[in-house]
């Protein structure tokens, strides 16, 4: 992850970078599938159990993910680590730091239920959750977003003239200057390069080429469309801008499991897709961005 501030004295600005990594560290300590005492992990195991008290960030994305999942109809779903455990792209779910020296309900990771889905998470009061259904989340498709989202936040408290926070594939822009971002999307060498100039906005993208793979004779990779269980995005890239890069980065899987098709979800959130295909070239989905258009905040109700 890089930071850039502009129009800060020095020491102001090494203050103002020094909260925005802490702010992403606090997400990936709570978000992480591989942290045993992340609030993921926690909810893996014991949210089938009981209600789970989990952080606030943790559940303003768990949240924000409720309303992306049921706008896509389920293309964007956080209940499919269980299809990326399978795949070897996520390893299996640890189990409890301490567990007892008799193994109890919780100190284990429950199998999770075939036919589970986001459907099956209720979010509770005073930030609890509760599963209804065995099954295990992976917030790695929208975390990263939010984890840009909080450093800018950070950022903007100290008033720079301008800043960019780049996660590596997300990235948001806070001020008026125009930042030029180079979209990559496996090409030739010598082919064109596409690039976009941003102002006061987020750019995430995602990728199924580079992680591609088999999986017992059948396609498998980083990405699920969460309606079918199937890889999704084999041979595709997409970059979506949007007003946050959390919206953007969950919307860039709901684009590559439906493509032209996600215009809809893309317009309620006014976002718009850059997407590629080796076979059709680039695309924009939708193809004419709605002008003015007032975004809606990723809240329920």
């Amino acid at each position: 992850m890089s930071i850039r501030v502009d129009g800060l004295p020095g020491a102001e600005a090494n203050d103002a970078i020094e909260r925005a990594f802490a702010e992403v560290a606090l997400v990936h300590r709570l978000m992480s599938f591989h942290e045993v005492d992340s609030d993921v992990s926690r909810l893996n195991r014991e949210a089938f159990l009981r209600p789970v008290p989990v952080h606030a960030c943790t559940y303003d994305v768990l949240q924000c993910a409720r309303v992306v999942a049921q706008a896509s109809g389920g293309a964007f779903d956080i209940t499919v680590a269980r299809q990326l455990v399978a795949w070897g792209v996520l390893p299996a779910p640890p189990a409890a730091s301490a567990p007892a020296p008799t193994p109890t309900p919780a100190a284990t990771t429950p199998a999770p239920d075939p036919g589970a889905s986001w459907r099956d998470i209720e979010l509770g009061p005073d930030c609890t959750l509760r599963f209804h259904r065995p099954l295990w989340i992976d917030l790695g498709g929208i975390a990263k977003g939010y984890a840009v989202d909080r450093a800018i936040d950070a950022l903007a408290r100290a008033q720079p003239v301008q800043c960019v926070v780049n996660a590596g594939g997300d990235l948001r822009v806070l001020g008026a200057a125009k930042e030029r971002v180079v979209l990559d999307a496996e090409r030739e060498r010598d082919a064109d390069v596409p690039v976009l100039e941003i102002e006061n906005a987020s750019l995430a993208s995602s990728s199924g080429v580079r992680d591609r793979r088999r999986h017992e004779g059948r396609a498998a990779g980083p990405h699920v469309d969460g309606r079918t269980g199937a890889a999704s995005g084999r041979t595709s890239f997409v970059s979506v801008l949007a007003p946050t890069c959390m919206i953007a980065d969950a919307l860039t899987k709901v684009v590559l499991a439906q493509r032209s098709r996600a215009a809809p979800v893309l317009q309620r959130f006014g976002a718009v897709a850059y997407w590629h295909n080796a076979r059709l070239g680039w695309r924009a989905v939708p193809r004419e961005p709605r002008a003015n258009e007032e975004h809606p905040p990723c809240r329920e109700g």
